[in-house]
């Protein structure tokens, strides 16, 4: 009971894989308490999470990330519920890729972002942001093949909410190309209007 009662969520208004664990938070009534940290995060943050990021949960006598790990342990703490959940295994497999294609996405978008251009001869052969955002629209084909069977269900899944926070936050920051994927945006479009995705929509950028 104490872990219930003192765990904590420290997230960022714009990242996309805290919105995630937030939004669990509210559709499983997990009872965890949500701190915002500033942007960028300041470097005693890194005595938290030795890599920076958040989302990070705290509970009494652990700390928590990255993000999968934390769906995990929310999962854990979730006392009564009916959703539905990453079963079978191959669900692990698409929230892997889609935190992965969130990865990807995020490193591309923030170095558009930051004016970082090539300032010496490029040794690897290929632009790592322009090879981020093909990872991304592949990741996306891979995804629309298999939404029909994994991701089509009559409630939302962790992978469902996943891809929702990835593909919002891309509209929110960097827009990509994503709603020609007719099943990915059916999911999408399911989603963005719940209160949970109301209530944490990031925002917008000055």
């Amino acid at each position: 009971m104490d872990k219930l009662n003192h765990a904590k969520l420290y997230f960022i208004d714009g990242s996309p894989f805290a919105r995630l664990c937030r939004i669990l938070i509210d559709e499983w009534q997990v009872p965890v308490q949500k701190e915002i940290v500033p942007f960028p995060l300041p470097d005693d943050f890194f005595a938290i999470n030795p890599m920076g990021q958040v989302p990070v949960l705290e509970t009494v006598g652990e700390t928590i990330f990255p993000t999968s790990q934390i769906v995990e342990q929310l999962w854990a703490m979730t006392v009564e519920t009916t959703a539905p959940y990453l079963d079978p295994l191959a669900d692990r497999q698409l929230l892997t890729v889609i935190l992965g294609m969130g990865n990807f996405l995020v490193l591309a978008t923030q170095q558009a972002r930051a004016g970082l251009e090539q300032v010496g001869e490029n040794k690897l052969g290929f632009n790592p942001s322009e090879r981020h955002f093909e990872r991304v629209q592949r990741c996306l084909d891979w995804i629309e093949e298999r939404a029909e069977t994994w991701l089509t269900g009559d409630e939302p899944n962790v992978c469902d909410y996943a891809l929702a926070c990835i593909l919002l936050w891309s509209d929110s920051r960097h827009p990509i190309e994503w709603r020609n994927r007719t099943k990915i945006a059916d999911i999408v479009d399911r989603l963005q209007t719940r209160q949970s995705f109301v209530d944490s929509a990031p925002a917008p950028l000055k």
